[in-house]
């Protein structure tokens, strides 16, 4: 009996260690699954599919930190589609050692790639700030990386960078023009440091102070840009009265009407193919369009815009009716489903021209100074870029500079008729 009882634990204590050897062997399987998951997700980065890229990058998401070491690695590889996703995805997942290749990045040769990194950079935020404020310090840096620097840490809009921006903007010439753009972006915090500026011996770091303060619109800087327009060097005084208007102008409620059905995109290379076919839906537009320009019409610019979106701008001071909006909407929707895009979305906004003819040459040098070459077409008298000049995500340095560009295209074109 006992014998009988022994041999019945012996099969049962069995087939226990048998479950566990299946369990185990499971989850040995699934472990050493999950690495050459990631492998293949990674190795799908540069899908010719648009939605697979994307798809791969939510799943390496998702997988989260067994996925930085080898994200990293890839940022050194030749291709520049693998290097691009895989920096936004490291920019997702927010993981702080991907600061430093991230930073490396800003400087590749690829702008899109460059581009991912600077995004990536500003989404890890706040652990950013000082490895990125080390560099901006350091003169002996590239200057170029100290730029790509300046306008992460603008995206950031961290406290901390704010005096080591003003330092670097009283000592070295060669950044002023960037950081008077990009501090213009750097929050409230800024202006009194800025307001502070008006006394520095520099016209140049005057002049940048006003730019920048005149961006932040804050009312704070009313009264210290009202006194630099008696300053004795003129470009500061032009500068501050640009700052004037820039704060009256952002009080403005431009709004009109919005149409439509925004997007939103996970991935840049999604934003880019939305780029196009809203690209594309202004150029089928145009000859329906030419009744409703300037001057037999109300609208003296439109286009896609960095907002996913096509933008409509109407002149400043005329009254527009809901059936004129609809009508020109209906042109735009048109041709969107001429191509298979339905509610495509339009924003209609009241626009002026900036014909001040002392502000415009100076305008003019800026943009020379602070951009890289932008291949405008003038096209259909006040179009605004074409889709092979997008280049940046919303937080785009420059972009402000860009815009007023396309404006004062516009403004000359009316000017001339």
């Amino acid at each position: 009996m006992e014998i009988e009882k022994l041999k019945i634990h012996l099969i049962f204590f069995s087939l226990i260690i048998l479950q566990l050897s299946i369990f185990s062997g499971f989850n040995v399987a699934s472990a050493a699954s999950d690495e050459p998951d990631i492998k293949t997700l990674i190795e799908d980065l540069n899908a010719q599919d648009v939605n697979v890229k994307a798809a791969s990058v939510k799943a390496l998401v998702e997988a989260g930190e067994p996925a930085v070491e080898p994200l990293i690695k890839v940022l050194n590889s030749k291709d520049p589609e693998i290097r691009e996703n895989a920096a936004i995805t490291l920019g997702k997942i927010k993981d702080e050692r991907a600061i430093d290749p991230l930073i490396k990045l800003l400087t590749d040769e690829e702008w899109e790639v460059e581009s991912a990194a600077t995004s990536a950079l500003v989404e890890i935020g706040e652990p950013a700030v000082e490895p990125l404020v080390f560099i901006l310090q350091d003169k002996n840096g590239d200057v170029f990386l100290r730029m790509k620097v300046i306008a992460v840490l603008a995206g950031i809009k961290d406290e901390r960078a704010i005096q080591p921006m003003i330092r670097v903007l009283k000592e070295e010439p060669e950044l002023q023009a960037d950081l008077g753009y990009h501090l213009g972006l750097m929050g409230e915090p800024a202006v009194e440091p800025l307001i502070q500026l008006f006394d520095d011996d520099d016209p140049e770091v005057r002049v940048r102070a006003a730019e920048a303060l005149g961006r932040l619109g804050d009312d704070r800087a009313i009264g210290a840009l009202t006194d630099a327009l008696s300053d004795k060097d003129e470009t500061v005084r032009v500068f501050a009265k640009m700052g004037l208007e820039s704060i009256e102008a952002q009080k403005k409620n431009t709004l009109i009407a919005t149409y439509g059905k925004e997007r939103e995109f996970y991935i840049e290379d999604q934003r880019r193919a939305w780029y196009h076919q809203l690209d594309t839906i202004r150029t089928l537009a145009r000859d329906s369009m030419e009744p409703y320009m300037y001057p037999q019409g109300l609208v003296i610019s439109y286009g896609w815009s960095i907002e996913n979106r096509i933008g409509v701008g109407i002149l400043e001071g005329l009254e527009v009716n809901n059936s004129t909006l609809d009508d020109i909407y209906n042109i735009f929707d048109r041709a969107g489903k001429g191509i298979g895009v339905d509610d495509v979305p339009v924003i209609f906004s009241y626009t002026e021209f900036p014909v001040d003819e002392e502000i415009l040459p100076k305008l003019a040098e800026d943009i020379e100074k602070t951009e890289e070459p932008v291949e405008a077409e003038e096209t259909n008298k006040t179009d605004e870029r074409s889709a092979e000049d997008a280049r940046m995500p919303v937080s785009t340095p420059g972009l402000g500079i860009i815009f007023v560009l396309e404006v004062l295209i516009s403004a000359c074109v009316v000017n001339r008729r």
